[in-house]
C-alpha cells in the first residue's frame, strides 16, 4: 500500500449473469480494506448509488443491483450494523423513487430488515463548506452516518471525460435541477465530494458505457469490479484504465490543486494489459458540430427539393 495508505483493487469477473462469481470477486477486492474499517457497533452504513434514469445495467448507464446486494451482504457479514442505506438524489428528470421501483431494486432488496431505501432530496439539508457552489446544502443523514460507501459506474462523460466516485458524490447534492450546476461542474463535482468524502468506493464496470455518456453512450463489458479507500485515486486509476490523461479531468485536476485525495496508491488484482481500455469517447463540442452538419444537410436537401 503506498505511503498515504491509498490502495485500489481490481479483479474481473468472468460471467457477469453469475450472482456467485459477481459476490466472490467483490469479496476480494473488499478484503485488504476490512481491517482499516472502523464502524462502531450499531452505527450505520450510506450506499450512495448512481441511478441517474431508467435504463437499466445492461445498457452502462447505471448500477447493478447484483453488484449492491453482494456489497450489502459483505457489510452486514463482517460488521454489527444498524442499518444500511441504499440512497440516491432526485435527478432533473427522475425521483429517486421512481428508480428504485422502476429498475427492480425492491425486487431485489424487499423485506430485508437492515436496508432501507433512502431518497436524499427528502431529508433535512445541512450547510457545508465549498468553494464553488454558493450556500451549499447536503442530506444530513448522509452526512452523518458512521460509513459511507459510494458505488458508481464505469463511464465516459461528454463534459468531463469520466464518471466515477466523484461525479456519483455530485449526484448526492439534494437538489432536483442539479443541472444549474453544470456550467462549474468539475467545481460542483469537487465541492460535493469534499463534503462528506466516501470511506469505501466500489466501481461497477461489468458493463461500462463510452461514447456519449453518461446516459447515452455505447454499452462495452469490461467485466470489471474495482474497490478503492479513497474517491481521487479511485478515479485517478479509472481515468487512466480507460484512455484519459488524468489531469485533464476537471474534478481531478482541482482535487490536486486542493490537496482532496491521492493521486499516488497501490494497484492490487489484476487490471488489464496494457492499463488501457481506450474507450471511445464523444465530447460536447462534437456532439454540437456533428449535430450542425447534420442541419446544415437537411437544409442543403430541402433546397434541393
Amino acid at each position: 500500500m503506498s505511503k498515504n495508505g491509498s490502495l485500489v483493487c481490481i479483479e474481473r469477473v468472468e460471467d457477469i449473469r453469475s450472482y456467485p462469481q459477481i459476490k466472490a470477486t467483490l469479496y476480494t477486492i473488499l478484503a485488504p480494506f476490512r481491517e482499516g474499517i472502523r464502524i462502531p457497533p450499531g452505527g450505520r452504513a450510506m450506499i450512495k448509488l448512481n441511478l441517474c434514469l431508467l435504463k437499466g445495467p445492461e445498457t452502462g448507464s447505471t448500477v447493478d443491483p447484483m453488484v449492491a446486494k453482494a456489497l450489502v451482504e459483505w457489510l452486514l457479514e463482517h460488521f454489527d450494523l444498524h442499518k444500511i442505506y441504499l440512497a440516491e438524489a432526485d435527478a432533473t428528470h427522475l425521483g429517486a423513487e421512481m428508480a428504485f421501483r422502476a429498475l427492480g431494486w425492491y425486487d431485489v432488496f424487499g423485506g430485508q430488515e437492515k436496508v432501507e431505501f433512502f431518497n436524499l432530496s427528502e431529508d433535512q439539508r445541512v450547510p457545508v463548506a465549498s468553494k464553488f457552489i454558493p450556500k451549499l446544502e447536503m442530506a444530513k443523514t448522509m452526512m452523518e452516518v458512521e460509513f459511507l460507501v459510494s458505488l458508481a459506474k464505469l463511464k465516459t462523460h461528454t463534459m468531463q471525460k469520466i464518471t466515477g466516485i466523484m461525479k456519483n458524490q455530485f449526484g448526492a447534492i439534494p437538489y432536483k435541477y442539479k443541472i444549474i450546476h453544470h456550467r462549474i461542474l468539475g467545481g460542483a463535482t469537487y465541492d460535493a465530494t469534499a463534503a462528506r468524502p466516501p470511506d469505501l468506493c466500489v466501481i461497477d464496470g461489468l458493463i461500462a458505457m463510452e461514447g456519449n455518456g453518461p446516459t447515452n453512450g455505447i454499452p462495452r463489458r469490461t467485466k470489471l469490479l474495482l474497490a478503492s479507500n479513497d474517491a481521487v485515486s479511485m478515479d485517478h486509476f479509472c481515468a487512466r484504465l480507460i484512455g484519459f490523461r488524468p489531469g485533464s479531468i476537471p474534478p481531478l485536476r482541482i482535487a490536486a490543486n486542493n490537496g482532496l485525495g491521492s493521486t499516488v496508491y497501490e494497484v492490487r488484482g489484476n487490471p488489464p494489459d496494457p492499463l488501457n481500455l481506450k474507450f471511445r469517447f464523444l465530447p460536447t463540442w462534437k456532439q454540437f458540430f456533428k449535430k450542425g452538419v447534420g442541419l446544415l444537410q437537411r437544409g442543403a436537401a430541402n433546397e434541393e427539393d
